[in-house]
């Protein structure tokens, strides 16, 4: 039985490419793997897809890596996709011609290239749990490399605006509240659904430094390097 790695990657957005963070990485832990894939993914079937092609009577997954654009409730690895864009704009504008408001099946259906905490809640993904924890070694973990992946509570905004009622904005969002909130983490969601460790970011955005062997904070590196 082999043990392997997987690390994925999204949409970048301004940010840049996320492929230069996972090829980094791939070449940090390929000393302890003799096999280590890396794939662009930016479509939340794709994730669960690969996830799924492993055979766990020959492999099973003992990293897992996610390089992505995320907030607290959902990891966005069609971060600003233009097809996803044409999507929400679409919607919102058929919604408002018809007299109507976005519904909540509406955004759990468009956002196609997120991985919602409501994505476990709706859909067959909920009855699935055991064929995707069979991929996974017990000691296996996987890290979300995207800022705010770690914190709960998440309610949603169209910008600043969270009532439901106000019409000062476009409604799309906010349709999000309608079941499951305050939401947890999309990190919690993760451990639960795969029954393993996962790691998240509390809050913001870092980039760590690799400094003799060891990768530390840049606040940490400039207090020991001097710049």
């Amino acid at each position: 039985m082999d043990n392997i790695a997987i690390i994925v990657y999204g949409d970048g957005g301004e940010l840049g490419s996320f492929e230069i963070f996972a090829m980094n990485l791939k070449r940090e832990i390929s000393k302890k793997y003799t096999k280590v894939v890396v794939k662009y993914i930016n479509r939340d079937t794709d994730f669960f897809q690969l996830i799924g092609s492993i055979d766990p009577n020959k492999e099973k997954i003992s990293e897992l890596h996610v390089f992505s654009h995320a907030i607290g409730a959902g990891l966005f690895l069609g971060y600003k996709d233009r097809t996803i864009s044409l999507m929400r704009n679409a919607l919102v504008s058929n919604k408002f011609k018809a007299g109507k408001k976005v519904s909540y099946n509406d955004v759990v259906k468009t956002e196609v290239g997120a991985i919602q905490t409501d994505d476990f809640k709706v859909g067959k993904l909920a009855t699935q749990k055991s064929f995707y924890q069979s991929r996974f070694s017990a000691n296996a973990f996987i890290k979300l490399w995207g800022c705010n992946s770690g914190v709960s509570g998440w309610v949603y905004s169209d910008g600043s605006i969270s009532d439901p009622n106000d019409t000062s904005v476009a409604y799309y969002w906010r349709a999000f509240n309608k079941f499951n909130t305050p939401k947890p983490s999309i990190a919690k969601s993760l451990a639960s659904y795969f029954n393993r460790k996962v790691y998240g970011a509390n809050s913001g955005a870092s980039i760590e430094v690799k400094h003799k062997g060891n990768w530390v904070s840049t606040k940490e590196y400039k207090n020991n390097v001097g710049h």
